[in-house]
């Protein structure tokens, strides 16, 4: 009986454990990739979870650039990425897509029409 409450506690605290690495935010790259969006000057980025603003901003595009890189921690989970991107000649593209966060690490994000 005494190993089986042992046995118990350790399945219980390995899962507990699980549960809290899961919880815990990630550092990811979010790189958005503009190439359907030629002459890009601005990405306005809103990401929600749950339809709750997670993180919001705003970033320049260089002159030619292709792709423009966010770096964040974000928990696992589902989001959902809201775009703004304002480009030359005058106008903009707006859009959404989901984003799936499940490690660390680089998630290349097509952004455009």
């Amino acid at each position: 009986m005494r190993r089986l409450t042992r046995l118990l506690a350790l399945v219980g605290a390995v899962g507990i454990g699980a549960f809290l690495f899961r919880a815990a935010p990630r550092d990811v790259d979010l790189v958005y990739d503009l190439s359907s969006v030629p002459g890009a000057t601005r990405v306005e980025v809103w990401l929600r979870k749950g339809g709750e603003l997670v993180r919001r901003t705003e970033l320049s595009v260089p002159a030619g650039a292709m792709q423009v890189r966010h770096r964040v921690q974000l928990p696992d989970g589902v989001y959902e990425l809201e775009f703004r991107i304002e480009k030359i000649p005058g106008g903009e593209v707006t859009g959404r897509r989901p984003l799936e966060v499940r490690e660390g690490g680089t998630i290349v994000l097509p952004l455009g029409p």
